[in-house]
């Protein structure tokens, strides 16, 4: 889907809305922050494809509002506020990240990874689903497996690697993606040690092979910020911002290091070495991942990496992201039909590539804006 559809299926309030007059549905999405926020986004195509459907945007209150509307009016879409809609004006809520306070009284379906709540006293279902299922709690009835959003557009764009590499300015050096712990995700242990780890990079790489780009890690509440980032632009580190994709960086890299978290699973369907740093992981990452030595240079470690990584090593760990790979649109949209009871449209929807990258750079001498801090 090109920019200019994407903008149109966004548009909210359209006068050009066809069918009778019952078959017409409202979905609103709620977003708690801008990582987790896109696959609420890909949920959102599935509706916009539709003409019987009108698409609304709602950031949800917390310390990540602001970076969710800049997310979605970058999308094209204007965002709502909850308070706004009263019952009735929604036919179904789709949520990511948390369930809202206050929800419009409409079927909700609560996106992989959201956080639970009590929604036993709900005047309409609430539906949780899940990528894998492994995931799903034993007896969880009102529990469906949809698959990972994720997953499915990040393989749907490796095809496009070189695409992204250039639009990283990239061609011709290695890149790097580091993941950076962000303040609601993790402790500031792990982000101490991870701008550690950034540092180790910038000073051992020379500039004109390698590139280092930091990747907020999804799943917080705020980008990484502050003095200990701001220094590290200045030395040379690339930072995608939380609005942009942080898919399409995986895709472009050369070799990925991070803690145990999404950037680095994730990372393993790539194809490009996954270098593990900090604290040995607790999952099968810590069964066929590759650690990053202390006490070594940087530069043989990526080398000797790149030259033994093979693919398949980590398939245990790619295959435990999901147990429905490719069929997050099809599952998806099955469900949210079923609860709008409308009939699905006579197509096969597949995933998309993701939008091309973009970063937050420092050239020598320039001065340093303040870092985008999502809140």
């Amino acid at each position: 889907m090109t920019g200019f559809e994407w903008r149109r299926a966004l548009s909210g309030f359209d006068p050009g809305w066809w069918g009778r007059l019952g078959d017409r549905r409202t979905v609103l999405v709620v977003v708690g922050s801008p990582a987790p926020g896109q696959p609420a986004l890909d949920v959102a195509r599935l509706a916009g494809t539709d003409p019987r459907l009108r698409v609304l945007f709602a950031a949800a209150p917390g310390p990540s509002s602001a970076a969710v509307e800049v997310m979605l009016r970058d999308a094209g879409a204007a965002p709502l506020r909850l308070s706004e809609l009263a019952d009735g004006d929604v036919g179904l809520v789709v949520t990511a990240h948390r369930i809202p306070g206050r929800p419009p009284g409409a079927p909700l379906i609560a996106l992989p990874g959201t956080i639970p709540a009590d929604v036993k006293h709900r005047p309409a279902p609430a539906v949780f689903t899940y990528a894998h299922h492994l995931d799903r709690p034993p007896g969880a009835e009102d529990g469906h497996v949809v698959g990972d959003s994720d997953h499915d557009r990040l393989v749907a764009s490796l095809p496009l690697r070189d695409f992204y590499r250039r639009a990283l300015g990239v061609v011709g050096r290695g890149l790097v993606v580091v993941a950076l712990p962000t303040a609601g995700g993790t402790g500031p242990c792990t982000r101490c040690r991870s701008q550690d780890v950034v540092r180790r990079l910038l000073a051992e790489l020379p500039p004109d092979l390698y590139h280092v780009l930091g990747v907020p890690e999804p799943g917080g509440d705020r980008c990484p910020g502050g003095p200990g980032v701001a220094a590290l632009l200045r030395c040379g580190l690339g930072l995608l911002p939380p609005e942009a994709d942080w898919r399409a960086a995986l895709v472009a890299a050369d070799w990925i290091l991070g803690p145990p978290g999404p950037v680095t699973r994730y990372g393993t369907l790539t194809g490009a070495p996954v270098l593990i740093t900090g604290p040995p992981p607790g999952d099968a990452l810590r069964l066929f991942s590759v650690r990053l030595a202390a006490h070594r240079p940087v530069r043989p470690q990526l080398a000797e990496a790149a030259a033994r990584w093979r693919p398949e090593r980590v398939r245990p760990v790619a295959d435990r992201i999901t147990s429905e790979p490719g069929r997050f649109d099809r599952n998806m949209r099955s469900l949210m039909y079923g609860l709008l009871r409308l009939p699905q449209p006579a197509t096969i929807p597949a995933a998309d590539p993701v939008s091309p990258p973009f970063r937050i750079g420092v050239r020598a001498g320039e001065p340093l804006c303040p870092v985008p801090q999502g809140g």
